[in-house]
């Protein structure tokens, strides 16, 4: 989760981050072609993608918002497009920036007062980052079941999901991923040392005691959030997918067969929206889960023994990976919902006439003031 500093010294063999613990992985990429694929990626694409998908969740929420929140559906994706937001902000911080500056964890080369102020920052945003991440990876299982009671009991639909349930639905899985990141946060401390490497002293995350004290707690709750983010949320709404869409496809051919009807059609525009939204999600946490199976070239973080320079690079463009994942809706949202178009032009339509309109007014007020 967190870049810590591991050099050769004290700290490496507190860290344990010791050469003994060093697995040896053959390097298809050189120091200086790395540091270079790195900063392309973390200052050139990564905020590019990220830059677009702020700007799409911002219009996706105010489209939202003019069409109400009054219905389920459209509370899960205004609550997703805020989550994508936040982790957005929070995953191209500056103080992640600064720390992070070169992809080596060089540290905060300030004065002590500045590091530990950007320390605190770089814990703010870090938690953004994760919890919000954590909710935006957990909330289309969310969908799929609000999906599941629409297509599978429609006359009973709108008793059992209501606006009010599904807030409390949301708002629980915020509250489990901010408090799980904010005890996570725990096991990171601060350090102002003095670096040989630099020749001054620099601000160091480092493993905290409690973090040396709960080793166990550490690997458990590594594995739950593995599980309770990439493995089970996208193989249940996998499995929901398929329930749904064997169910349109059914209803679809029923209709057809009996009459020419037009009857339903935005609850089936909604339920495709929803599906492909569901559908890239869980090609990402699909992408998400290949440490697992590769784990000598794919890391989470960056916070293991000496990764090799190809695990770095694969570190950062699984982090690409997640900021489409957080930006590509509201190009879905536009493409197959027509309702979400039509508002979604208003809103410059509606701005450009009020502008006529204001200037207009002024023009006629004109003569009037010069009288």
């Amino acid at each position: 989760m967190y870049r810590f500093n591991c050099t050769e010294s004290n700290e490496t063999l507190e860290a344990g981050c010791s050469k003994e613990n060093v697995n040896v992985v053959e390097e298809y990429l050189d120091d200086e072609q790395t540091l270079y694929v790195l900063r392309v990626l973390m200052f050139g694409v990564t905020p590019a993608i990220s830059v677009f998908g702020i700007t799409g969740n911002v219009f996706s929420m105010l489209v939202l918002s003019r069409h109400g929140l009054r219905k389920s559906s459209n509370i899960l994706l205004f609550s997703l497009a805020f989550c994508d937001l936040s982790f957005l902000i929070g995953f191209n911080s500056v103080p992640k920036l600064l720390y992070e500056v070169s992809g080596n964890a060089e540290g905060f080369r300030y004065s002590e007062g500045v590091s530990y102020t950007l320390y605190i920052l770089y814990h703010v945003f870090h938690n953004m980052d994760y919890a919000l991440g954590g909710v935006s990876l957990t909330l289309p299982m969310l969908i799929t079941f609000e999906r599941l009671v629409a297509v599978y009991l429609p006359l009973k639909f709108h008793h059992i999901v209501t606006p009010v349930r599904t807030w409390c639905a949301v708002g629980t899985i915020c509250a489990f991923w901010c408090a799980f990141f904010i005890h996570m946060s725990m096991y990171a401390d601060f350090s102002y040392d003095f670096s040989d490497r630099f020749n001054q002293s620099v601000g160091l995350i480092i493993r905290s005691t409690y973090h040396y004290n709960n080793i166990n707690t550490v690997a458990i709750l590594e594995v739950t959030m593995s599980y309770l983010m990439m493995n089970i949320p996208p193989s249940i709404t996998l499995v929901g997918c398929i329930a749904i869409g064997v169910k349109v496809k059914m209803a679809s051919t029923n209709r057809r067969k009996m009459s020419s009807s037009t009857s339903g059609e935005s609850s089936r525009r909604t339920t495709k929206t929803l599906l492909a939204v569901c559908a890239v999600y869980m090609v990402t946490c699909f992408v998400l889960s290949l440490p697992t199976f590769i784990p000598q070239y794919v890391a989470y973080t960056m916070i293991s023994d000496a990764p090799s320079n190809l695990g770095k690079v694969m570190y950062q463009m699984m982090n690409i990976i997640l900021c489409i994942n957080s930006s590509y809706n509201f190009i879905i949202y536009v493409a197959m919902n027509k309702n979400f178009r039509d508002t979604y032009k208003s809103l410059f339509v509606g701005c450009c006439f009020d502008e006529r309109n204001k200037r207009s007014r002024l023009d006629q007020k004109g003569p009037d003031r010069t009288r």
